[in-house]
């Protein structure tokens, strides 16, 4: 529930623009066993080194970490063991993944930890200015699956970055056994995010449907939801894009593209715009093996901001 990003340099470029002729585009998928292209990553802008006056307090963290107005006390954390940096090889750019993702999710994650590669940089104006980079790797750990049928079931993501630990709650739906029930997909159900001195919790009414099944190329869902408990809202627009491959440190993983765009946070001290793109390996759980966020906007009377490629460094545990 955490990610954002800029827009203007987008607006003002187009209002100079005359009027261009439409053009149309079509696609045809033709089936192929023939890998092209590198499908490698792509760059990530120059993070900048923490300037001479950056001060020691944490980042923001990620768009759906951020807190809400009110803060529940909450235990301290245990810190992290120190990650090492594992040698990252590329992987062959004509070697196919292993396992190929299909359209749903038909069992949840196994449990598991997992080491992720991170670059990115955060930056914060006001009273309490700030600026630097995310640490090169972090621990995100797989757990809590509870199941309510042989194919509905939740589970959690936890990552530990910057001192701050976000727990993530997936809802998986894969059939609907009541008329009232969710539609198939894959949700949001809540974020819980804690810190060495409080926690935040966020709970949207309904869930947030990040993208529903089967996958197809070129469906969009519009999700929108409010914590009642904070009075924190937030909406988006999630777009299934294709496939691609994610290089899991040399070796090559095949995954569903949600790009999510028209991201809005708002709450009571907040008001922020969002993105991401997700790159989720169905036949994982659903697990996402690679995100790219960003956010922006104002948390109280700072500015903030905050982008982030997090990329898997291993091949995950089959369900």
């Amino acid at each position: 529930m955490r990610r954002a990003a800029l827009l203007g340099l987008a607006l003002l470029a187009t209002a100079c623009a005359g009027p261009q002729r439409p053009v149309d585009i079509g696609f045809k998928e033709v089936p192929s066993d023939v890998i092209l292209g590198a499908h490698a990553t792509p760059s990530s802008a120059p993070v900048p080194s923490p300037t001479s006056g950056s001060s020691t307090a944490p980042p923001p963290p990620s768009v759906v970490a951020l807190p809400p107005p009110t803060f529940d006390v909450g235990p301290e954390p245990s810190p992290p063991a120190p990650l090492p940096v594992p040698p990252c090889p590329t992987a062959d750019p004509l070697q196919a993944p292993a396992r190929e993702a299909p359209t749903s999710i038909a069992a949840p994650p196994a449990k598991a930890s997992y080491v992720f590669r991170n670059v990115g940089s955060y930056s914060v104006s006001g009273a309490d200015a700030r600026k630097g980079a995310f640490p090169a790797t972090s621990l995100r750990v797989v757990g809590n699956v509870v199941r309510s049928s042989d194919t509905n079931f939740t589970y959690d993501v936890s990552e530990s970055l910057s001192g701050v630990t976000t727990t993530t709650t997936y809802d998986v739906v894969g059939t609907s056994l009541v008329p009232a029930a969710l539609p198939a997909g894959i949700y949001l159900k809540q974020v819980k995010s804690v810190s060495s001195a409080s926690s935040s919790t966020f709970a949207p009414q309904p869930e947030l449907e990040l993208a529903g099944f089967p996958l197809v190329r070129g469906t969009s869902v519009s999700s929108s939801g409010v914590d009642p408990q904070t009075a924190t809202s937030m909406q988006f627009t999630s777009t299934v894009t294709g496939k691609t491959r994610v290089d899991a440190c040399g070796t090559p993983l095949d995954s569903w593209v949600l790009d999510v765009t028209a991201g809005k946070l708002l709450s009571p001290t907040q008001n922020l715009d969002f993105t991401a793109t997700y790159d989720m390996g169905t036949q994982y759980g659903g697990l996402f093996l690679r995100e790219r966020t960003a956010f922006a906007g104002m948390d109280g009377s700072d500015g903030i901001s905050r982008t982030n490629t997090a990329t898997i460094t291993s091949t995950p545990k089959a369900p």
